[in-house]
């Protein structure tokens, strides 16, 4: 017999083992528990994430009403006398993050930013390009101070990126908003130009509370699927995993990429239960996902998918 005594060989390999024959096993009490939530728990399966996001620093110079950022009551974006947080991950750390990435085969898209501007690290352009070299399909989001009078930086962005996302946040009559698009398709013009527009921000899990948002209707979808966990790594500039962009604390996976490999964390049984969860709309088994505003998501094999929302 082995230590954990012999279990009845399984009819049917899709059921899960009978609880009486793991519980009437000769362990203690604890330890048929442990055994039997072990033996009865089912992993479906997941595929390779679609998008890595890997923040390279935790600034933005803007201090926008809608962003979560401002909204930080926990020190990892805003101190507790309201400056923004000036932290960033080594770029040693960064390269071994692409070691792993390679060594999963992956090739989709790769940012570098969350909740921070990604042209105010001065290492962005080199990373990108190495994150190309590596077969890898960089793209960016950016308010684009940095980049409005910097031509040559603009030519290197255009170079490097598939993609650019440009926010216009400041216009104030659409005769305006027509001039920045044709600004930014001039300026950008290596690469395919999109904008996120000031007329579709709405409330998101952890936006600010004040008067322009009050003014938009926020709604929460605690029974609707959602595949973002199956798609998204994120890794935040101090190592915290999420796998949505909702979760700016970490809070769901629980994991910290500086202690814990990304295979080890994307097939852990705990990334395995939120993806299970929340495949069938189960989002009230979490916190974070029950007073998510963000409505129902399937799985598309087209990672570009979810870039639709954005204006060209």
């Amino acid at each position: 017999m082995s230590l954990c005594g012999e279990l009845p060989k399984r009819e049917d390999k899709e059921k899960p083992y009978r609880e009486e024959a793991v519980m009437s096993l000769p362990l203690p009490l604890s330890l048929r528990k442990m055994l039997w939530r072990a033996r009865s728990w089912q992993a479906p399966e997941i595929p390779l994430f679609q998008r890595v996001v890997i923040e390279l620093q935790s600034h933005c110079n803007r201090d926008c009403y809608f962003c979560c950022r401002e909204s930080d009551t926990l020190g990892k974006r805003k101190s507790a006398d309201g400056k923004s947080v000036k932290q960033s991950m080594p770029t040693g750390k960064v390269m071994a993050l692409f070691d792993e990435l390679e060594s999963l085969g992956f090739d989709g898209y790769i940012t570098f930013h969350h909740l921070s501007e990604a042209f105010l690290d001065k290492r962005l352009i080199q990373i990108a390009k190495e994150a190309r070299h590596r077969g890898m399909k960089p793209y960016v989001h950016t308010n684009g101070d940095v980049l409005r009078n910097n031509e040559q930086l603009c030519k290197h962005a255009s170079d490097v990126f598939e993609y650019i996302v440009i926010g216009l946040y400041d216009y104030t009559t659409e005769a305006e908003k027509d001039s920045e698009k044709e600004f930014w398709r001039k300026r950008l013009s290596g690469t395919q130009v999109m904008f996120s527009l000031a007329e579709n921000v709405y409330v998101r899990t952890h936006s600010p509370v004040n008067a322009r948002m009050k003014v938009i209707t926020g709604q929460t979808y605690p029974t609707a699927v959602c595949a973002e966990p199956q798609k998204y790594l994120m890794i935040h500039y101090n190592g915290d995993v999420a796998c949505c962009c909702e979760d700016m604390y970490g809070e769901l996976m629980r994991f910290n990429i500086f202690e814990t490999s990304i295979k080890e964390i994307w097939y852990s049984e705990r990334h395995a239960q939120i993806v299970d969860a929340l495949l069938v709309g189960n989002r009230r088994k979490y916190d974070l996902c029950a007073k998510c505003t963000m409505g129902p998501s399937r799985y598309v094999r087209d990672p570009m998918h979810g870039t639709r929302h954005y204006d060209t």
